[in-house]
């Protein structure tokens, strides 16, 4: 059973789980439009043929979900502590230039997007992985 609260969920053991954003693809779709019309004289006739272009445009569409990855559940970061000691990690690493607050403010999120997308996670959702990785979350026993 999951229970699900402002993106992240939470499982009957009390681990969360979050989604990258999905992946997005592009695709040029042509289209063609009637600059001018066709002129015509009294009769009817077609003096000059219709004026015609093809205007190309970007689509952008969606696919699939995202990964689905384990999470630092929502209260952990509200702990100051916590949070320093990540800003400090993230600090060592040069991804975070910012004040060691103990707030996940939106510069410590992007410093954590910017770890992570070197490892193949593009969130700014602190991951367990990302965190034990960082030292600063316990690892489990064997």
């Amino acid at each position: 059973m999951l229970i699900a609260s402002g993106g992240i969920e939470t499982d009957t053991a009390g681990r969360c789980f979050a989604r990258t954003a999905p992946r997005t693809r592009v695709d040029v779709v042509d289209r063609v439009e009637q600059v001018a019309p066709a002129r015509r004289d009294a009769a009817g006739t077609i003096i000059d043929p219709p004026v015609f272009r093809t205007v190309s445009e970007p689509t952008a569409r969606t696919i699939g979900e995202g990964t689905r990855f384990e999470a630092v559940c929502p209260p952990v970061l509200t702990n100051e502590a916590f949070v320093q000691s990540l800003q400090r990690a993230l600090l060592i690493r040069r991804a975070y230039d910012g004040p060691i607050s103990g707030i996940y403010d939106p510069a410590t999120r992007a410093a954590v997007q910017q770890v992570q997308r070197n490892r193949d996670l593009d969130s700014p959702v602190l991951s367990v992985a990302t965190a034990r990785d960082l030292g600063i979350f316990a690892q489990a026993r064997p």
